[in-house]
C-alpha cells in the first residue's frame, strides 16, 4: 500500500473552512470590523486564506465597516455620549478608515450629546459655586472628546437648568476658562 499523496489543495480548502468558521464565530458574538477580523485570523491563517474570508464575508455582509461605524455611533448616542474626536479615535484604533468615519459623523448632534452626557455630573455637582461647576463639569465633558465651544454652551445650559433658582441670577458669560 502507498501512502495518500497529499493535495495541497485539499489544505486551502481545510484552511479557508476553519479561518471562516472561526470569523464567523466571532462576528456571532459582537460585530467587529474588517481590521478586527484580519488580526484575529493572521495567527493562524496564511495571508491569501484571511483575504478570501474577508472577501467572501464582505460579499455576504457579515462585515461592513459602514454600518459598523454607524452601529458604533449609534450606540453611543444612546448609551454613552461621547464627542466625535472620541468616536473617531475609538472607531480608528478599531481599524476603520477616516473615510468612513467621516460618513459616520455626518449630522453628529455634539451640542446635544454633550448636553445629555453631562446632565447626570450636572446634577450631582448642583451644590457647587458656579465656577466649580463648571471647571469641573468642563473636565468631564473634555476627557469624552467634545470640544471646548461645545463644552462652553453645554456647562451654561446644564447650569441654567439645574433646580436651583439661585444658580440662573449667575454670570455664566464671564466663564472663560
Amino acid at each position: 500500500m502507498h501512502p495518500p499523496e497529499s493535495n495541497p489543495e485539499h489544505g486551502e480548502e481545510i484552511s479557508f473552512a476553519k479561518a471562516k468558521q472561526s470569523a464567523i464565530r466571532s462576528l456571532a458574538r459582537r460585530p467587529r470590523t474588517e481590521a478586527q477580523v484580519k488580526r484575529l485570523l493572521a495567527g493562524r491563517h496564511s495571508p491569501q486564506v484571511v483575504q478570501q474570508v474577508i472577501g467572501q464575508l464582505r460579499e455576504h455582509r457579515y462585515l461592513d465597516d459602514a454600518a459598523f461605524a454607524q452601529e458604533w455611533r449609534r450606540h453611543r448616542e444612546q448609551h454613552r455620549p461621547r464627542g466625535p474626536r472620541l468616536i473617531r479615535q475609538e472607531l480608528l484604533r478599531l481599524g476603520v478608515e477616516s473615510e468612513i468615519i467621516q460618513g459616520a459623523l455626518e449630522g453628529y448632534d455634539a451640542e446635544g450629546q454633550a448636553y445629555r452626557a453631562g446632565r447626570g455630573a450636572s446634577l450631582r455637582l448642583a451644590g457647587s459655586d458656579y465656577r466649580d461647576f463648571r471647571q469641573r463639569l468642563w473636565s468631564y465633558l473634555g476627557r469624552r472628546g467634545f470640544d471646548q465651544a461645545v463644552i462652553h454652551e453645554a456647562v451654561k445650559q446644564l447650569w441654567r437648568d439645574l433646580p436651583d433658582s439661585l444658580n440662573r441670577g449667575v454670570d455664566t458669560h464671564s466663564d472663560e476658562k
